[in-house]
């Protein structure tokens, strides 16, 4: 190839040409200084404005061609051969590059093109006879060699070698009629022998001491319907441990810490934090406060400084809300910054140096896995640790924040390799039953409680194996203040956490508690009292005539609320025996003094048809209501009830208005007063006054006696009736719905009695047991003996019906089959496997890249062409701003605008047509399925990465990066994650946009590949000498060295790793990594292969309610479809091991500190006490200075910045720096886009202070 003078590109040789705009001025009658203004701004702006008065769109010229007359075209380049032809010749059609194959060969080899016997060639022959495919010179299908017979008589399948396809074997399978093969009987017959086995092991065996339908379950069952009977017929206690779970949790925290003493340089700090304490809780008793006011007023600061009994410091300055949120920035930079420019390169040339020491591929990724987390980390550190702005937070916090996540590291790593013991030792376990039993091992249920004994033996061999491996982790690598707290929690686990286990079961409350209460009869014996500031006093009950406006509680605090107590209240539980018989005589007794009040008293006395409304002459009132300014009692308003004499007296009164209202009114009716006088006399008289009297008189007093007679009567026999009211009720509890459950959540309350003696007694207690038994005495040997009986008669039979089929028919008439029929079917061969690759030569490649090159180059272009299009219309509108934005004026898009908008969209739609033409003869045509399975083999690759390298490094600076800028050059290299000039990075990126991340992958001599040939017109010989002439491979090193099945993904930490504070709980928006899996917590890692590259392991159970790896000890089962004679299935759920761990807050350490030292404690389990703690933990700073010297920083920062932005958007006058303004006021937006290595993007939100990485899923 020879060298070539770099052309002037085209687009320098035809310019836009520019023509100035003409503007029609119309002013008659207007002032003559408005007149020269105008004309001033007229001059102005044709001076600066214009329009395209040519444009011509030359688009570049095709550089995909097959030049005829050998290589020697070139493009631009300063040395080297040169591959890109600008001359005119035929253009290669993309879409004939890669023709896929087609699978169907069998018929092509059986016949000709008009389905007759088809003579071989010569070559064909000789083709044949090397593979093994001995046919006749007719192509007439050969005879079944020894092997195939062989194959056959075993496994009832023989393979044919392919024609077309090299190393492929077409598979064919026989029918079960006519062979099944000596190695399928035989697993058929111990398939069948485990299917009887599962009988007697499995089914006889559930029968016996399963959780369901068994004979344990029957004396379950049985046991609990005497429970239930006995339950619902006296009642038995019912008790719970009340929320054990978070009182431990709660001493695992104070036991962290029990043993702290604050340091001497902040004893002030403590005792003014402490004092502060008892004084807002004083003043919480009695008044409201608001205590983030009370807090920022006193400039209360919290110690954070502490020491062990051994005199070592710890140092937890890291509870520090307020430096951590100055922190978070800088930490967010730093832990995506390391990601780039190191991670490809390391993790191939790690693989590869596995590679030659011939280590598995399993080692492989678990090492470089680890390899690439712990450079990843070692990066992270170094950088915290030399960055000034987390040095300016104070001395000592970069080595804190790296120590912190160091930890977090260690911690979930020591859970990993628990957890991949346990996998090991059910692998090893798995594997050791399979060979010692063939038949056992077959039954899946067997294999599975083998498993499961296996992993309940380790949990409990292994309890505390987390705790011991992160300690010595910690030890390892100097985290001593670490290792101080996990070996206190170690200590509370292991001595402490039993015994208070123990003590808290002892410590039981009532399922449920019942209230009775009981009438008060009398007025003057209800209880008063006053509560004010936290302080409740009985008062004199006291009754007044005079009623108060202020009858509802008041909020304000100055002000005294007053309660009466109508009832006398008294309570029974569930904690004793023959608790439903004190239920009875509390029910009894509180209905049966109830309803003497209601009937006795409250009736005959208080409602309208009682003797005090038959015999008082005056209306009275019947509830009293209690007063909130002074406390008395006085008449409720509403309840005033009328007597029989009221009753007359509002008759004669309502009457009397009636007729009053009639005289009264004007004679406009329809009739007249005259004749209508006489109908209002009637009604009001004799009907209202005669009727209603007589009612009132005779039928009223009636109703009262019998009202008062009868109520007094059930009254004075309530005593009788009551407790046979009372005894009903609870037999209908027990026969129909049981109102007393003790434990409504859990147990069915309609129909106790027949649940438990028709279900739990008789059908499981009784029927259950007997017919388990028979299943698993009569049923499962009988069935057991069945099934092997079956087997091996079905065994026998069939290889006697094989043998008579292999030497009567196979033997003597088998041959080669050309199509699948019912006796036939093929089952593997070319095109019927989905694990296979297609090889294309590298000239292919080349020919796909370079015409990648030209999509890139005309993308530049349209870029570069539509900019210049639209070049008019922003100066346009930026002049306008620039001249009639101080006046309010907006730009119009009307006159000369619109016509610079109709010629830039006529100019856009011509561009857009050339280009789409060109783009559409540029695309490979390949599918996405087809696209990912294209690959090379190591050398070829190597090759085409080298040749594409030299081409980029020709072609992209003059055709590419002189559309795009400077500015766009350097962005395009931080976008793809590569460093300035990295042709060979940039290379493999485009390829895998053309094809797929996978063709970066070389094909392995293991892999499945066919040929993806071009088509026979297209002409690759410029391309075919690119590959002949290239050289010096071993400079690209081992960067595109086969990977085989190793995973390796970019390493990742969560940024919540340097926040002790923090939940770091395993979803899906904790701990990610590049492939989005939700199981990813520090480091990208395999999906189910127990091991991320920082060593962290994903939980098995992502629901759990639970930190890290560790849940206390509580394991929840897998919640599936309703299966109840399926066991629950409890994944291992590591060990007790909390991440981070569960320390206190330092304001929390140092209430504890006080509480030890004094008799006078506060009480850490109070709501106030924790309302006051929490509102210390959110509000209060290092020092009250600092936090005022901060706001006065944002202040005067939020000032310099709108400054900062009025000045950026002055315009400058002259023309060339339009565009330089307008790129000033696009970068001063709120929104900086920051792209990572591979590539992976991430967006900083300065106004929210938010980051996300598109790819890793993590929103901070």
């Amino acid at each position: 190839m020879s060298n070539c003078p770099k052309p002037t590109p085209p687009y320098l040789l035809l310019e836009p040409e520019k023509e100035p705009i003409k503007f029609v001025v119309d002013l008659d009658g207007a002032p003559e200084e408005l007149i020269q203004l105008v004309q001033s701004i007229k001059e102005v702006g044709e001076q600066f404005l214009y329009h395209w008065k040519t444009f011509p769109i030359v688009i570049p010229n095709p550089a995909l061609a097959a030049i005829n007359n050998g290589p020697s075209d070139s493009y631009s380049g300063n040395d080297g051969s040169c591959t890109l032809a600008r001359k005119s010749a035929k253009v290669i059609n993309v879409k004939d590059l890669f023709v896929p194959p087609s699978f169907d060969e069998l018929d092509a080899v059986a016949v000709d093109s008009k389905g007759e016997t088809k003579r071989l060639t010569r070559k064909q022959l000789d083709s044949l006879r090397e593979r093994g495919l001995h046919l006749d010179k007719y192509g007439k299908a050969k005879k079944l060699d020894t092997i195939q017979l062989e194959s056959i008589q075993s496994w009832g399948e023989f393979e044919v070698p392919s024609l077309n396809f090299p190393g492929q074997h077409h598979k064919w399978r026989l029918s079960e009629f006519l062979q099944k093969g000596r190695d399928r009987t035989r697993d058929s017959l111990l398939d069948d022998l485990s299917f009887g086995l599962r009988f007697l092991v499995v089914t006889a065996k559930a029968r016996i001491l399963s959780h369901f339908f068994s004979v344990l379950k029957s004396v379950h069952s049985l046991v609990d319907g005497l429970l239930k009977l006995l339950d619902i017929l006296v009642g038995i206690p019912s008790l719970q441990a009340h929320n054990l779970d978070a009182r431990v949790h709660e001493e695992r925290c104070r036991h962290l810490v029990a043993e702290l003493v604050t340091s001497p340089d902040d004893e002030d700090s403590s005792q003014h934090l402490t004092s502060f304490v008892r004084k807002q809780l004083k003043r919480l008793h009695t008044e409201k406060l608001e205590l983030t006011n009370e807090i920022l007023l006193s400039k209360l600061s919290i110690p954070y400084q502490f020491i062990t009994p051994n005199g070592q410091k710890l140092d937890l300055r890291l509870f520090n809300r307020d430096l951590m949120k100055k922190a978070l920035p800088h930490l967010v930079l730093i832990l995506e910054k390391e990601t780039r420019g190191w991670f490809l390169h390391f993790r191939e040339k790690l693989i590869n140096r596995l590679k030659c020491e011939k280590m598995p591929d399993e080692e492989i990724e678990k090492a470089v896995n680890q390899a690439v987390m712990k450079e990843y980390l070692t990066r992270v550190y170094n950088s915290i640790q030399n960055n000034e702005e987390l040095q300016a937070l104070g001395e000592g916090i970069p080595q804190l924040l790296i120590d912190q996540a160091q930890s977090i590291v260690l911690m979930y790593r020591a859970i990993d390799t628990v957890r991949a013991k346990l996998t090991r030792t059910k692998d090893l376990l798995c594997a050791r039953i399979k060979y010692s039993h063939a038949i056992l091992s077959r039954i899946g249920a067997w294999l599975r409680e083998q498993l499961r004994q296996t992993e309940a033996r380790f949990i409990d061999e292994n309890k505390w194996s987390g705790h011991e491996e992160a300690i010595a982790l910690c030890t390892g690598h100097g985290l001593h203040q670490t290792l101080y707290f996990l070996q206190r929690d170690l200590t509370f686990m292991r001595e402490r956490e039993p015994v208070l286990l123990k003590e808290l079961r002892k410590v039981k409350t009532p399922t449920r508690t019942f209230q009775w209460p009981t009438q008060i009869w009398f007025p003057q014996n209800w209880v008063v009292k006053r509560n004010f500031q936290g302080q409740s006093e009985n008062i004199p009950t006291v009754f007044s005539s005079t009623a108060t406006s202020i009858t509802t509680p008041r909020s304000d605090p100055n002000q005294p609320v007053f309660l009466v107590e109508k009832e006398v209240i008294r309570s029974s539980s569930t904690r004793w025996p023959l608790w439903r018989w004190i239920n009875y005589t509390h029910r009894t007794w509180s209905w049966a003094w109830n309803i003497m009040f209601f009937f006795g008293i409250f009736i005959p006395w208080c409602s309208p048809l009682g003797i005090r409304a038959l015999v008082c002459i005056e209306p009275f009132y019947s509830h009293f209501e209690l007063s909130q300014v002074n406390g008395t009692l006085f008449p409720r308003k509403f309840s005033l009830t009328p007597t029989l004499c009221s009753r007359l007296l509002h008759l004669c009164r309502h009457i009397s208005k009636s007729r009053t209202y009639f005289e009264t009114k004007p004679d406009t009716g329809f009739i007249g007063k005259g004749l209508t006088r006489h109908v209002n006399r009637v009604w009001n008289y004799l009907i209202k006054g005669v009727l209603g009297c007589l009612v009132l008189t005779l039928v009223f007093p009636v109703a009262c006696i019998l009202t008062t007679i009868v109520c007094l009567l059930l009254a004075l026999t309530a005593v009788i009736w009551v407790p046979l009211v009372t005894l009903a009720l609870h037999l209908g509890m027990a026969l129909v719905y049981d109102l007393d459950c003790p434990d409504p959540g859990s147990r069915n309350r309609y129909c106790v009695i027949l649940e438990a003696l028709l279900v739990n007694i008789f059908l499981q207690g009784l029927v259950q047991p007997v017919l388990a038994l028979l299943i698993a005495c009569c049923f499962c040997p009988l069935a057991c003996i069945l099934c092997v009986s079956v087997g091996l008669v079905r065994y026998w039979l069939r290889l006697v019906w094989d043998t008579g089929m292999f030497y009567g028919l196979i033997k003597k008439r088998g041959r080669v089959p050309a199509c699948d029929s019912f006796i036939v079917k093929r089952i593997a061969g070319p095109g019927l496997a989905s694990n296979y690759f297609f090889q294309v030569r590298p000239e292919q490649a080349l020919a796909a890249f370079e015409a990648k090159l030209e999509l890139d180059e005309l993308l530049a272009y349209q870029h570069q062409t539509e900019s210049r299009v639209l070049q008019p219309q922003k100066d346009f509108a930026q002049f306008v701003e620039a001249c009639f934005g101080p006046f309010s004026a907006t730009l119009a898009k009307n006159g000369p605008y619109k016509e610079l908008e109709k010629e830039a969209e006529t100019l856009m739609a011509s561009l857009h047509e050339k280009l789409d033409r060109r783009k559409r003869e540029l695309m490979p045509g390949l599918s996405p399925s087809l696209r990912s399975k294209v690959k090379l083999t190591t050398i070829e690759l190597k090759i085409a990465i080298q040749q594409a390298a030299l081409m980029l490094e020709r072609f992209y600076p003059s055709h590419v990066f002189a559309r795009m800028g400077p500015d766009k050059e350097e962005e395009l290299w931080e976008l793809k994650g590569l460093a300035r000039n990295d042709w060979a990075g940039l290379a493999g990126l485009i390829y895998a946009d053309i094809f797929s991340l996978d063709f970066l992958t070389p094909l392995d001599d293991s892999d499945t590949k066919f040929k993806l040939e071009p088509d026979s017109s297209i002409d690759l010989s410029r391309f075919t000498e690119m590959v002949r002439g290239a050289g010096g491979l071993d400079l690209l090193g081992p960067i595109y060295a086969p990977r085989g099945n190793i995973q390796v993904n970019s390493p990742y930490l969560e940024v919540a790793a340097f926040n002790p504070r923090s939940n770091i709980r395993p979803d899906k928006n904790c701990w990610s990594s590049k492939n989005h899996n939700p199981s990813h917590r520090v480091g990208g890692g395999v999906p189910g292969s127990g091991l991320n590259s920082g060593g962290v392991d994903p939980s098995p159970d992502p629901s759990s309610d639970r930190r890290g790896g560790a849940g206390g000890g509580e394991r929840r089962p897998v919640i599936t479809c309703w299966r109840p004679w399926k066991r629950n299935t409890i994944p291992y759920s590591g060990e007790k091991l909390l991440i981070p761990l569960p320390l206190p807050h330092p304001a929390r350490i140092a209430v504890t500190i006080y509480n030890r030292d004094t008799d006078d404690v506060i009480d850490l389990d109070s709501e106030l006490t924790q309302q006051v703690l929490r509102a210390i933990e959110e509000t209060c700073t290092d020092c009250q200075g600092e936090m005022n010297k901060y706001l006065e920083d944002n202040s005067m920062d939020s000032v310099e910045s709108q400054s900062s932005i009025a000045s950026s958007s002055t315009f400058n006058w002259r023309q060339g720096e339009w565009n330089s303004a307008t790129r000033r006021k696009l970068r001063s937006t709120n929104v900086v886009r920051v792209d990572l290595a591979s590539p992976e993007d991430v967006t900083l939100d300065t106004d929210s202070s938010r980051v996300v990485f598109s790819t890793y899923g993590t929103t901070v």
